[in-house]
């Protein structure tokens, strides 16, 4: 099983999104999803296979945190 963690989008360009990881990095995935600015999102092997609410993503970070 793998574990993917919520990255945020910041920027979409067509099937192409930039995402924000939590600690900042960004990377580039494809998609075949409907995303807005803002939307947090789980990808695998560089694409996006769920969209996810922005209450999940954030206690997923508050549980990487602890």
């Amino acid at each position: 099983m793998c574990l993917t963690i919520p990255k945020k989008v910041v920027k979409i360009n067509g099937n192409s999104v930039v995402v924000e990881t939590h600690g900042g990095d960004r990377q580039t995935l494809k998609t075949l999803i409907e995303l807005a600015i803002g939307d947090f999102v789980l990808s695998q092997q560089n694409i996006v296979i769920e969209k996810i609410d922005k209450h999940y993503a954030k206690e997923i970070f508050k549980i990487i945190k602890q």
